[in-house]
């Protein structure tokens, strides 16, 4: 004589089959890491809006839910939105990579590297183009990559000009 799970007990099994397939790894929170310096979580899921609460680059967040480009954190206690490209989470370890693929080590990539890649300006890109243009004032260049803005500030002349 075989023996079947009451009809109750097959919904209970069924749901909770499907949260462990929905759920992302480690249960219900998912941590993400900071992966760009100088970052602010946001009220709002835009640049614009106010800064909650500086994150340092390494800080852990937890991801509470994605929006188009943002992410909305919970960092120390304090919920705000983060852009996409500042986190280094919900991708693929590659660190055993090179040794997969017979290769030697791969060298740490900097973060102005990630970004001048991302515009397709490579340090190589960018030596044909000093070599191209000796004449430029690369000191400028510099020191206008240095710059920063204090985001209270930015706050305040995005408010007193009625910018969006």
């Amino acid at each position: 004589m075989r023996r079947y799970l009451p009809r109750r007990w097959l919904g209970a099994v069924l749901l909770g089959i499907m949260l462990l397939v929905v759920l992302p790894p480690g249960g219900w929170s998912q941590s993400l890491t900071v992966s760009l310096s100088n970052q602010q979580l946001y009220s709002e899921p835009s640049f614009t809006s106010p800064p909650v609460a500086p994150v340092p680059q390494g800080a852990q967040v937890t991801l509470i839910t994605r929006q188009g480009d943002w992410v909305q954190v919970d960092y120390q206690g304090k919920r705000g939105w983060l852009h996409k490209a500042a986190v280094g989470g919900g991708g693929p370890s590659v660190s055993g990579l090179p040794a997969l693929l017979g290769g030697g080590p791969v060298r740490q990539t900097t973060q102005d590297e990630v970004a001048l890649a991302g515009k397709g300006f490579t340090p190589e890109v960018e030596a044909s183009f000093r070599q191209k243009n000796p004449g430029l004032n690369y000191a400028q260049v510099d020191e206008v990559e240095r710059f920063q803005v204090d985001p209270a500030r930015l706050q305040a002349f995005l408010q007193e000009g009625g910018l969006n």
